[in-house]
């Protein structure tokens, strides 16, 4: 959690230095514009160049004090250094620190790593300190040095001094170290004791340390070799980087000779070093062009040569840095994830924003210059086509933007083939190569991306989208030729066939056509219509290729007898029976556990937790989560127990008490003594009106169930309501036929009541699951009911009887409780009119019973309104609009038969 918050704030300083700096941001990409392209990728290919040998230069130093590492795990560490450099300015310890924890999660040593990390500073400065003096030297015979640039020699000199040091007291005097070290972990433990939190650093860790420290210390000194080596790699990373600056020059048509460009070069990097300023932004930017000056180069060309470098050398590298931060491995695995799941929105914003700088460019008018040059090369119609296109492109950019925040693979499709286009239209309507540049840009992003574009869409609605774009495409076509053919009365031309069909394709590659001129009201009504009939064809379209995957058949006979052996063998709730009713889909993990949902729009809701194993629960959860993001769904648990709470929360979900289930111990439950002396009343005074209970065994004799058929529909038809599903059963004579029912038994021998029993499998539990009864009976006559039914299971041996959930009881009552909880606790106490929440509860109250809370799972508060909806029609079976004011017409009845 707390590297979490970490990367997020990351996140959030990245974008305030690129909001901040902005203004100069902009100034550099349009000073690179200006720039001879092949000079200014020459320039920017030495600046890979620099970044890979200054990954070798890392890699050279940990062989040094003997850490294990490689290139191409280092380079992103390298540039992901600088952007937490300038958000997390200390020095540059935030760095060496990502370096050292990166290589201790390789399984490194970091104190080995931590003097590797400073012998890649020492020897980096120290090889740079080779230029400087070339640098100092050429101004000093031009007699052009200053004092604050011999200070910041110094300041560097004192680094290089210090660092130094640091390996030499490794080295030379371990007792200090080791002291130092310990003042460090006791200074730190005292800091996380006064905030209350673990301390970071226990037991042998200054001593451990110390002694691996003072042994890389000792490997440096006897492999010189090594150390040779990592001052050449040094050297060689600086003369890239200068080699990139000599590319710039040229680039901008400015010749230089070698002293002014090493001149200017070194006091450039040496202020970014020895400045308090993160990465010396600013600082740089105002020495560089000083000392160029002074030495002859031309003002405008020093500052827009400085410019163009830093832009190369430090905001580019930036920005690849935060990109990159994903990969480092001081974030771990779920923030790895949650990096990635980050990049996919942020391209998805992105897209959008490059689909509003699309229709913002369409609809104002081009540079006047640029069009100069254009009209040599492209007709009016064509630049006009462009505006149009590109005002397309980024409607359908900014439509496309949320199913690429769902990860449709479909939708990310679509997408590139829409930045295509705006790129193109960008260049063809006005050379606007800034925005082709950023739909260049984010195409390239999204590329990179691929792998991360997998939610499917609904393939016959695929289908039927592609049909739809082809037939948008031709009625439109149709539709244009027929009315401009049979309508030219309305306008001002006579159109033959040929001239109407032209004028259809003209009215969509252009904004207007000129040539068109309607003389009455319905003609310019008509060609108005065209636009609309289009864009609502190509809109229902687009919608049939971007919709999620519907399951249109739940599982199949194969799948259910799977998860019925499942079950069997796992099953330990009151909910598991339920799990293999014909509404169901499933989800079988490669561990041995059965998930079953409903997929009800985007959520696919399934019914309690994962029933298998229980070491397999943590795989099952994450491995139905990564099927439902293949599938466009969002997952959400109903009636989950606390068991599994924790895996939820690992997984990235929030819970939410939706109420208690009645669990009444068998063992111990009597009608005897006070607490029972009303309901022990109830049971002996239909005892003695001479009714009875009796279980039916399976199979049901047929005139049974059409007894019990014909009271299951009065009591529905008294209800004013319909069958329930999924969490429930309903009356279906296969599932009622083949379980025991207990039955009520008036004394001339006719059935009143009935309640169907459910096994729990491998929990020593049984339930009940359909309650009914007819309109006419004894009060009471349910109480008595449930008794038998307790009997009846003690003398089975079962341990307890579940009573099923009590929706909502003890939900919300403490202030400390969530908000949405606290809600849902007001609709228990003032929404009794919809559904008798309380009286359900104080029904089963009756019985003395142990509560235990259930939750619903989902993944995240933006997803509830979803998630209740989603619960809804998997209850009622999408007839939840027409159950609604069914049961409100069914209350006001209930109303006046009271009244």
């Amino acid at each position: 959690m707390r590297r979490r918050w970490v990367l997020w704030l990351l996140i959030i300083a990245f974008l305030w230095v690129v909001v901040s700096r902005f203004t100069e941001i902009q100034k550099l990409i349009h000073t690179l514009a200006q720039g001879q392209w092949q000079w200014v990728l020459a320039a920017a290919f030495l600046q890979v160049v620099y970044y890979v040998v200054y990954s070798v230069l890392y890699q050279a130093s940990f062989h040094t004090v003997e850490v294990k590492s490689r290139v191409r795990d280092l380079l992103p560490v390298v540039l992901s250094s600088i952007f937490v450099n300038v958000v997390a300015p200390s020095g540059g310890a935030s760095a060496a620190a990502l370096f050292v924890d990166d290589a201790a999660r390789r399984g490194q040593s970091a104190a080995r790593a931590a003097a590797g990390t400073l012998l890649v500073l020492v020897a980096d400065f120290t090889a740079f300190t080779l230029v400087l003096v070339v640098g100092l030297a050429y101004l000093f015979l031009q007699h052009d040095l200053k004092v604050y640039e011999i200070i910041g020699t110094l300041v560097l000199l004192l680094i290089i001094g210090g660092l130094t040091g640091v390996l030499l007291l490794g080295l030379w005097q371990p007792d200090r170290l080791r002291r130092l070290l310990g003042w460090l972990q006791r200074t730190l433990n005292r800091l996380t004791d006064w905030f209350r939190r673990p301390s970071p650093l226990n037991g042998d860790w200054a001593d451990r340390n110390a002694a691996e420290f003072t042994q890389a210390a000792s490997t440096i000194t006897a492999h010189p070799r090594r150390l040779v080596r990592t001052l050449a790699t040094a050297l060689a990373a600086h003369l890239a980087d200068l080699a990139s600056l000599y590319a710039l020059f040229l680039a901008f048509h400015q010749p230089i000779k070698f002293g002014p460009l090493v001149a200017g070069f070194a006091m450039g990097i040496l202020f970014m070093v020895v400045t308090p300023i993160p990465m010396g932004i600013g600082v740089v930017e105002g020495v560089m062009p000083l000392v160029y000056i002074s030495l002859g180069v031309p003002g405008e060309a020093a500052t827009v040569v400085t410019l163009a470098f830093r832009g190369l050398t430090f905001w580019l590298p930036f920005s690849i840095g935060f990109l990159l931060l994903r990969r480092v491995k001081a974030f771990g695995a779920e923030e790895y994830s949650r990096a990635e799941s980050w990049s996919v929105r942020a391209a998805a914003l992105l897209t959008g924003l490059a689909g509003l700088v699309s229709v913002l460019s369409a609809v104002t008018p081009s540079l006047a210059e640029r069009l100069a040059v254009l009209e040599r090369f492209s007709p009016l119609a064509v630049r006009r086509g462009g505006h149009l296109t590109a005002a397309l492109a980024g409607f359908a950019l900014i439509a496309l933007g949320g199913s690429l925040w769902r990860r449709k693979r479909t939708a990310w499709l679509l997408t590139l083939g829409a930045l295509v286009v705006s790129t193109l239209s960008h260049l063809i309507k006005g050379l606007d190569y800034e925005e082709a540049i950023l739909a260049a840009a984010v195409a390239l992003w999204l590329l990179s991306l691929r792998a991360h574009f997998h939610a499917r869409s609904d393939p016959p609605s695929i289908g039927q989208g592609l049909r739809a774009l082809v037939a948008a495409l031709l009625f439109t076509l149709a539709y244009g030729l027929m009315g401009f053919y049979l309508l030219d009365r309305h306008f001002s031309v006579n159109f033959s066939l040929g001239a109407a069909l032209r004028q259809t394709v003209i009215m969509f590659s252009q904004f207007y056509d000129p040539g068109l001129e309607p003389i009455t009201g319905f003609g310019r009504y008509f060609a108005g219509s065209i636009y609309v009939v289009g864009a609502a064809t190509f809109a229902y379209a687009l919608l049939m290729l971007l919709r999620p995957v519907l399951i249109r058949q739940p599982g199949s006979l194969a799948q259910r007898e799977r998860a019925r052996a499942i079950v069997e063998a796992h099953g330990r709730s009151s909910l598991a029976r339920f799990t293999l009713f014909h509404d169901k889909s499933y989800y079988f993990s490669p561990g041995g556990s059965m998930i079953a949902y409903v997929a009800k729009g985007r959520i696919a809701l399934t019914l309690g937790d994962p029933i298998g194993p229980v070491e397999d629960a943590p795989a099952a959860i994450a491995g139905f989560q990564a099927y439902c993001s293949q599938n466009d769904w969002r997952p959400a648990f109903y009636q989950t127990r606390s068991d599994y709470l924790e895996h939820y929360r690992t997984a990235g979900f929030e819970s939410l008490c939706i109420g208690h289930e009645g669990i009444v111990d068998l063992t111990s439950f009597t009608l005897a003594g006070g607490g029972s002396k009303s309901l022990r009343s109830a049971v002996n005074r239909l005892t003695k009106l001479g009714h009875r209970a009796e279980v039916h065994q399976p199979p049901l004799p047929h005139e049974v169930l059409h007894e019990l058929q014909i009271i299951s529909d009065e009591w529905l038809t008294m209800m004013h309501g319909t069958e329930k599903s999924f969490s429930l059963g309903w009356f279906d004579d296969d599932y009622i036929r083949n379980g025991p029912v207990m039955a009520v038994y008036t004394p001339e021998g006719a059935i009143i009541a009935f309640a169907n029993i459910v096994p729990e499998y491998q929990l020593n539990e049984a339930t009940a699951d359909l309650m009914r009864h007819r309109r006419e009976i004894e009060n009471s006559t349910m109480e008595f009911l449930f008794v038998a039914l307790f009997e009846w299971a003690k003398s089975q041996g079962y341990a307890s009887f579940n009573l099923g959930l009590s929706s909502l009881s003890g939900v919300g009552e403490h202030p400390g409780d969530p908000a949405v909880e606290r809600v849902l606790h007001y609709v228990y106490e003032h929404l009794n009119q919809f559904y008798s929440f309380k009286g359900l509860h104080a029904f089963k109250e009756k019985f003395h019973p142990q509560w235990s809370p259930r939750f619903l799972v989902y993944p995240g508060p933006a997803s509830l309104p979803a998630v209740a909806v989603a619960m809804i029609r998997a209850d009622s079976g999408d007839d939840f609009v027409r159950d609604y004011f069914r049961g409100l017409v069914g209350e006001r009845f209930r109303r006046l038969e009271k009244g």
